[in-house]
């Protein structure tokens, strides 16, 4: 378009001139008097003369009139539509008249404007016309001309006028037709595109303008939001011929407008109030964008877009303004939903219709949802006669209805038929309604329940008249007969409450008395209300007190009192009832009300033993004592019988628990052993005194077990003296004792735990000794003097030693001996005292022989599951901390190696006591076996080699004799195979180096056929690397190929090699290959050389070589052999001497010599 104004420019330039005659003739025709064509004034005090009214035709003021009177009309209509709009159009109006001056003028002659700017004219000559005013058209041409000679301007600057007219000429055609008919009115406003010459993108810019300040108006002159604005921007946008993109800028233009000038006054934190008018306006533009962009139909990804930069422009989240334009929709819903409830009845709501306005407004489902149940409710309130809120009405002075009576609030006749119409013109489910209906009604029928049992308590009314009333009052308030038990129930613990709080008030006052009587009437009450629960299909009797009077819950009947309230109730209540009773006990009725009241007030089993036995503890501890007392002094079975009697009243008639009794009775008991202790010499009790014992344990309800504590404290040092006498003075109890021990310890009552430790202490006294005397022996045989005084800390004179000389650290057969000995007594005391442990660890199965006379003729054999024992130490020297664990493993070090110096029948005795030595000094079984594996370490690698040396391989006698070292050593048959397979690879390693050093095929072949008779494999057992069994395999057949004893017929011993080497084929056939490579190419550069130097003898060897590798890989050797020195070398072989070799095998050696040489 810039283009074509520029081409017509250049085009029209040389008509300026005549382009300024015409206009002045345009301009005289078309003048009015007193106003130029720019709206330029004559001169002041220039007369007016009568020519100036001469040259207006009769048609023109015929026009005129006609125009004023449409001018007129269009005023009026204008106003109607300033009144009925949002504000938009005064926005429009204070446009138009806030337009400049020029536009003005170019909005009454627009045709006239567009004709100049087509033709160029310059404006010096419309100015012209105006300084130079006068009747004839001449002199205003000549004024013009000259006037546009001096300065002229382009069409351009003309139709920038013409734009900036037309801006405010579309407002006015708005004003003009209104939008009712926005397909006439986007006639009128296309004719102003094609009037004023505006291009297609500057007049969508002007449209989106229009609209942003129509939008702006509404905003501005009218805070409240209205849904006839939502119409309004529609047909606005179809007036304009807006499309959604134009829609969306012109919203994110008038938001960025109105924030821009809004907080050049307005605070950041007044538009955060939402009662403040800017935030008014805020919130009814994001919502008058909402709704516009919605409308638009686009996807959801362009209404975020969108929607996001006005949000953005406003300083908002998406989201906020989203919630924004709920807040401000969700009222126009609730009204639509105030007018479908007041039309109930009438047939003019529809579900339908709400679908429309959720639509209009966009309400979301669950928006609606929500307030669908809330107008619901509403409606359940009015029909009920409650009050209702009207906070939310337009009527600022509304009241809320007072609250009625709850007794009297009831539903009308036909009130469900009009719930069901709005149920289903709202939606919703039959639940959802029912539950409204409930929430209101059910307290209006608690309220009526609660009165009627309180009628029912009172004696006014029986539980059959009290249900009636409540049946027919669940009737009023369209609430299901099934419902009735949870509604009773609800109201019983209110109905209960009432009672209690009157008796816990004379309880605070410490009024017995009154405390006492009012749970009695509160129990008659608890039947009562029974009886009411029965009416309603209740039938759970024996829950009631779990249902309705549980303290942990605050709502149930007794959960307003705290604990100690609660405890104080029953307590008073049950001690006043014994005092009440004729004998001072307990009757079955009385102790059946205390149970009641236990349950009405939520009292637990242990907070009612506890105040029981608070009450009556002391009348059962005054017949304890005094049955123990009588006993002691004088045992009788008859009296044993009286004094049962007496403790089984007290129990009785107080309903004390047989815990109380066996709690109270234990420490009588415990005294009545130490009495009995006291009293008998010797520490051991006589007969009479243990049977009193036991008849004081039986009535106290005790077990042995029971009574086991106190006979060890005070019996326990009797059994362990006995204990030692029996050990005498080699601490080993004789097996005569032993029957001697068991008697008394049934006779001093003592457990057999307890029994056990005490032997265990016994057994430690004597064997602490004995180990600290090896110990000391140990240390004094194996360490030097210095090593010995720096250890104990003291000075170890050469006396101290038994041979009188000093230590010399190496093992001495004398002290050998006696280390040995002092060992073997101590293995001796731990075993024949019979101190470890046999302890389940597990389970294993067995295979298990059943007879065949079992079973019918056959021998079964079965798999059954035994468990798995541990033998454990009670006692060890480490844990008595009589030895040091460093110690105790050098000592255990010395005792296999004294096994092995040990001959005859003692080693064998040795060799057994062995684990039980080493378990005696705290060592674990893994530490045992670490420790003989390093003896052994050392034996298997010295026998072995010795033997492999001499024999060459280990034979049935040496597999025996380390057999016997691995029992000696007490070695694990996988400890001992790894042990013997190290050996073995210690002595192989060295003979492979040896054999390497000067390899030969014997000896490589005789090594690896050892290996394998051995069962030993060459890598994983041997540890030989890979590239060295590569060296090996050469060596064995580099000789062999270069004597010829190698050939093609060869393959069965080279795979022999191959897998007795553990080699793959693949890898045994690549290093073959490169042997054969190799071999060739040093025959080669010899025969060459020999060539050379004319020693054609010499080249017989070598071309038979190559003869022999070219067999094996049919003449493939890879060999550059040039052409002269190839014949050189054929002829050469062709004069071999070939005696005793076949013609045909000559033959054939020579084409693979003339193959391999690269001939023809």
């Amino acid at each position: 378009i810039s283009s074509q104004r520029h081409t017509s420019k250049q085009t029209n330039i040389n008509m300026k001139f005549r382009s300024a005659a015409l206009f002045a003739v345009l301009t005289a025709s078309a003048q009015t008097p007193g106003v130029s064509a720019f709206g330029t004034l004559p001169s002041a005090g220039r007369p007016s003369t009568s020519m100036g009214s001469a040259f207006v035709p009769k048609a023109t003021i015929v026009h005129t009139t006609k125009s004023m009177s449409r001018s007129t009309q269009r005023r009026s209509t204008m106003s109607m539509f300033m009144a009925e709009s949002g504000g938009g159009f005064e926005e429009l109006k204070e446009l138009t008249e806030n337009a400049p001056a020029v536009s003005k003028q170019m909005r009454k002659s627009p045709t006239l404007w567009k004709l100049a700017g087509y033709a160029s004219i310059p404006v010096s000559a419309a100015l012209g016309f105006g300084i130079v005013p006068s009747r004839r058209i001449a002199a205003h041409a000549v004024g013009a001309v000259v006037t546009g000679v001096a300065g002229a301007i382009g069409k351009s600057k003309l139709d920038s006028l013409a734009e900036t007219a037309a801006k405010p000429a579309l407002a006015q055609v708005l004003l003009d037709h209104g939008i009712d008919s926005p397909k006439e009115t986007n006639h009128h406003v296309n004719e102003v595109k094609n009037v004023y010459g505006v291009l297609d993108e500057d007049f969508e810019a002007m449209c989106t303008d229009i609209y942003n300040a129509y939008l702006q108006g509404m905003v501005k002159h009218n805070l409240h939001p209205k849904t006839s604005e939502l119409k309004e921007l529609e047909q606005l946008k179809s007036c304009l011929g807006m499309d959604n993109l134009a829609v969306g800028e012109a919203h994110a233009a008038a938001a960025a407008e109105w924030y821009r000038s809004t907080c050049l006054f307005t605070p950041k934190e007044d538009l955060d109030d939402p009662d403040h008018p800017d935030r008014l306006s805020m919130d009814k533009l994001l919502f008058l964008t909402e709704r516009a962009l919605r409308q638009g139909g686009e996807t959801e990804e362009a209404f975020l877009y969108e929607m996001t930069r006005v949000a953005k422009a406003l300083d908002l989240t998406v989201n906020q303004a989203l919630d924004r334009v709920a807040d401000v929709a969700e009222p126009f819903y609730s009204r639509a939903l105030k007018s479908t409830r007041s039309k109930l009845g009438s047939g003019q709501v529809s579900s339908d219709m709400l679908s429309r306005a959720r639509k209009t407004l966009g309400i979301s489902d669950d928006t609606a949802t929500d307030m669908h149940m809330s107008a619901f409710n509403e409606e359940v309130r009015a029909l009920l006669g409650k009050a209702i809120d009207s906070s939310d009405d337009d009527d600022d002075d509304a009241e809320e209805t007072p609250e009625a009576d709850p007794l009297t609030l009831k539903f009308a006749d036909g009130a469900m038929v009009k719930l069901n119409e709005l149920q289903e013109v709202l939606g919703l489910t039959d639940t959802d309604s029912a539950y409204e209906i409930t929430v209101e009604a059910t307290p209006l029928f608690q309220a009526t329940a609660l009165a009627a049992m309180q009628n029912v308590l009172s004696g006014t009314a029986t539980p059959d008249s009290a249900w009636e009333e409540l049946t027919a009052r669940r009737e009023e308030l369209l609430l299901k007969e099934e419902s009735s038990k949870d509604l009773v129930s609800s109201m019983v613990m209110q109905a209960l409450g009432k009672p209690l709080e009157e008796t816990n008030k004379f309880a605070k006052v410490n009024n017995e008395a009154a405390t006492y009587d009012h749970l009695l009437e509160a129990l008659e009450a608890k039947e009562a209300l029974i009886a009411v629960l029965a009416k309603s299909g209740w039938a759970e009797s024996d829950k009631f007190d779990e249902t309705f009077c549980n303290p942990r819950d605050k709502d149930s009947a007794c959960g307003f009192m705290s604990s100690d309230e609660r405890i104080k109730l029953y307590k008073i209540f049950m001690t006043r009832t014994v005092r009440k009773s004729e004998d001072g006990k307990l009757s079955d009725e009385a102790y059946e009300k205390v149970m009641e009241v236990k349950g009405l007030i939520g009292i637990t089993d242990t907070e009612a033993e506890f105040q029981a036995r608070g009450a009556f503890g002391p009348e059962l501890q005054k017949a304890l004592q005094t049955a123990t007392s009588e006993i002691l002094a004088d045992f009788t079975p008859e009296l044993v019988v009286n004094m049962k009697k007496n403790v089984d009243e007290v129990m009785s008639s107080y309903r004390l628990s047989e815990d109380f009794l066996k709690e109270s009775g234990a420490g009588l008991y415990t005294q009545a052993v130490a009495s009995v202790q006291q009293k008998t010499p010797g520490g051991v009790p006589t007969n009479e005194d243990m049977e009193a014992l036991d008849a004081l344990r039986e009535m106290f309800t005790m077990t042995k077990d029971d009574t086991f504590p106190a006979h060890s404290e005070y019996f326990g040092s009797v059994y362990k003296k006995s204990l030692k006498e029996a050990m005498g003075s080699t601490g080993v109890i004789r097996p005569e004792f032993r029957g001697a021990l068991d008697d008394l310890k049934e006779r001093l009552g003592v457990s057999e735990d307890i029994t056990m430790d005490l032997f265990l202490e016994a057994v430690k006294e004597k064997m602490v000794p004995k180990v600290e005397w090896i110990v000391s022996e140990f240390e004094r045989t194996q360490l030097t003097q210095k090593q010995l005084s720096e250890r104990r800390g003291k000075d170890m004179g050469e006396d101290l030693f038994q041979t009188g000389k000093g230590a010399d650290g190496v093992l001495g057969l004398g002290a050998d001996i006696n280390i040995m000995s002092d060992i073997m007594d101590l293995v001796d005391f731990y075993t024949e005292n019979d101190i470890t442990q046999q302890k389940e660890i597990g389970t294993k199965e067995v295979e298990k022989k059943i007879p065949a006379e079992e079973e019918g003729g056959e021998e079964q054999t079965v798999m059954e599951e035994v468990p798995v024992y541990e033998t454990t130490y009670p006692i060890t020297a480490l844990e008595a901390d009589c030895i040091e664990s460093e110690i105790a493993e050098m000592l255990y070090r010395q005792f296999i190696v004294g096994i092995f110096q040990t001959q005859g029948p003692q080693a064998s005795r040795y060799e057994g006591a062995k684990a039980t030595f080493g378990g005696i000094l705290g060592l674990t079984s893994e530490k045992m076996e670490e420790i003989g594996g390093t003896i052994g370490n050392t034996v298997y690698e010295n026998f072995v080699g010795n033997s492999m040396k001499t024999k060459g391989t280990l034979d049935q006698q040496d597999m025996m004799f380390l057999a016997n070292m691995q029992g000696k050593l007490g070695l694990s048959a996988e400890k001992s195979e790894e042990m013997l397979l190290a050996a073995q690879k210690k002595v192989l390693s060295e003979e492979i180096d040896s054999v390497m050093d000067n390899p030969s095929p014997e000896s490589v072949k005789a090594f690896r056929e050892k290996c394998n008779g051995m069962g030993m494999d060459l890598v994983n057992d041997v540890g030989i690397s890979k590239s060295r069994l590569i060296k090996m395999f050469e060596a064995e057949i580099i000789p062999g190929l270069k004597s010829g004893a190698l050939t093609v017929e060869s393959g069965d011993l080279l795979s022999e090699t191959q897998e007795s080497l553990g080699l793959e084929s693949d890898e045994a056939e690549k290093v073959f290959e490169s042997i054969i490579t190799r071999l060739a190419k040093q025959s080669y550069e010899l025969v060459q050389g020999e060539l050379m130097r004319g020693r054609e003898e010499n080249c017989v060897e070598p071309i038979t070589e190559i003869v022999q590798y070219a067999q094996f890989t049919n003449g493939e050797l890879d060999l550059d052999v040039p052409e002269a020195v190839a014949y050189q070398i054929y002829n050469v072989y062709e004069a071999f001497d070939f005696s005793g070799i076949e013609d045909d095998a000559v033959e054939a050696n020579k084409e693979l010599l003339k193959s391999t040489l690269g001939l023809p």
